[in-house]
């Protein structure tokens, strides 16, 4: 189920619900953190070019181009550049208490497919604007999960994708030990 979510995002008939940081971030370096609840079905953490966010909430699924998908099999115009450009989001796949890892991160190298990790009781995600790219933390050992390139042509923010339904707390601000709940599908607990 983990691996058949990497490509939910554009090719479900499911009950998606995607809620946008209201902070758009466009430059430095930026860190959050957020605990996940593990019973939840399937929730996607991470950060995504503003417009193209937006773009992708408005447009019913069935028609959002694969284009847009790292993953989707498309080859979105690769044999008109040399460069690959980075996907304009990157989302770290979580469900029923595991991570799913993606090809491509250090700690899946030999198995080109990916595989599950347990799920950390906080989850960092912190990205460089700079750089181009977002890496993925276990936010209490401080292990690196996952890191990859994002677009930063434009304004980027944190995103939440949850399928299916969850929950999760979202630490804003680390100094200040500042917490929001999310919850969507009916996963309240009360804390």
């Amino acid at each position: 189920l983990l691996f058949a979510a990497e490509r939910l995002m554009t090719s479900c008939h499911l009950s998606i619900d995607l809620v946008i940081g209201d902070v758009a971030i466009t430059q430095g370096k930026s860190y959050w953190a957020c605990c996940v609840d593990p019973s939840s079905y399937l929730v996607k953490v991470g950060v995504g070019l503003e417009s193209k966010l937006q773009e992708w909430f408005q447009v019913p699924q069935d028609v959002v181009s694969p284009r847009y998908d790292p993953d989707s099999g498309h080859d979105s115009g690769a044999e008109d550049t040399t460069v690959e450009a980075p996907p304009p989001y990157a989302f770290l796949t979580i469900g029923m208490g595991k991570i799913l890892l993606s090809h491509g991160s250090a700690l899946t190298s030999r198995d080109p497919n990916g595989c599950t990790v347990p799920l950390p009781p906080r989850i960092g995600i912190c990205l460089d604007y700079e750089q181009g790219k977002v890496s993925f933390y276990d936010a209490v050992s401080f292990r690196e999960l996952w890191e990859c390139g994002v677009d930063c042509s434009g304004p980027v923010c944190p995103a939440f994708c949850f399928i299916g339904g969850g929950a999760l707390h979202l630490q804003e601000l680390v100094a200040n030990k500042q917490e929001r709940k999310v919850t969507i599908g009916g996963f309240a607990k009360l804390d």
